[in-house]
């Protein structure tokens, strides 16, 4: 009976304890969930700010890096535009350098055919030989010879710094001292002419009295070389440097011969003579030497294009 009895009181304070543990644990448990759910919300609301903290700066790193691409891009083609503008400065620098060398050269040349044309301004060229003939004791131009005068008046109106230089003979008859006065009046009526007909230069012209002509000893002279004596030998000269320039504008006009062709001795046909003396053929012209032989030695090798012409 005790037993029962203290079998029951124990069963009791155990089922009393027991109904009052579950309820501590039951609030210890609520408390800790409380506890629990309040830190996940803090947590939670901590690393939502984190993440849009870190997405803004991730936005912001992201609009960084597309303007600096934007940069990067700009740069690159401003470095390509600068290369461009390089290479074209390199090549207006070698065109520059070519066209400098070239002046360089042109004006070499330039000095070498100056200095040419200073050691030879007083060399000249026979454009042209005539020769006009005369009366005995007569110092009149004949109409025969007028046509002969024109065509030298022209060849010096061509070129205004050629020259015409007239050798005036005479023949056996008559003083020196006659002689020499007729030859000059010979002279001056060629020059007359030329002047007062084609308004020749005075400067253009130059007399030169020659004198009578001389007979081989033991020969007489004939009629016809005293025709041949009667007479104002005619040689139109230019400048060599005139001459280029004419042929470096239009080379067409006038040939290049060399020193030696262009100074060729005066022949006339019959028909240049006086009426009284004219043959089938004339006599050689035996008062008059080379004009080549006349020339200083250093122009009979001299060629045109030693002078710089073409």
């Amino acid at each position: 009976m005790v037993s029962r009895l203290v079998t029951i009181v124990l069963c009791g304070t155990v089922a009393t304890v027991g109904c009052a543990t579950k309820s501590y644990v039951n609030e210890q448990v609520t408390g800790a969930e409380t506890k629990l759910a309040q830190q996940v919300a803090t947590t939670q609301a901590s690393l939502g700010d984190r993440a849009d903290t870190q997405e803004t700066k991730l936005n912001k790193l992201a609009a960084d890096t597309a303007g600096n691409r934007e940069a990067v891009g700009a740069a690159d083609q401003q470095l390509k535009g600068l290369d461009t503008r390089v290479t074209e400065a390199d090549a207006a620098a070698t065109d520059a350098r070519i066209q400098a060398e070239r002046a360089t050269a042109a004006t070499r040349d330039a000095e070498a055919r100056l200095a040419q044309r200073l050691a030879g301004r007083n060399s000249y060229r026979v454009l042209d030989t005539k020769a006009i003939y005369f009366d005995s004791g007569r110092m009149d131009l004949r109409a025969e010879d007028l046509a002969t005068l024109d065509e030298l008046a022209k060849a010096l109106a061509a070129d205004p710094n050629a020259i015409l230089e007239l050798r005036g003979f005479a023949d056996t008859n008559g003083s020196d001292r006659y002689n020499r006065e007729l030859i000059r009046e010979r002279i001056e009526s060629v020059m007359r002419y030329l002047i007062v007909r084609h308004d020749v230069e005075l400067r253009q012209m130059q007399g030169i009295p020659i004198g009578k002509i001389t007979v081989p000893a033991g020969a007489k002279a004939t009629p016809e070389t005293l025709a041949q004596a009667r007479r104002v030998d005619l040689r139109v000269l230019a400048p060599w440097s005139s001459w280029q320039d004419r042929t470096a504008v239009d080379p067409s006009p006038v040939a290049s011969p060399s020193p030696s062709t262009a100074a060729s001795p005066v022949t006339e046909a019959p028909s240049a003579l006086p009426r009284e003396v004219q043959r089938s053929e004339a006599p050689a012209n035996t008062f008059d030497t080379s004009a080549r032989t006349r020339l200083p030695a250093i122009l009979r090798t001299l060629t045109p294009q030693d002078l710089g012409g073409d």
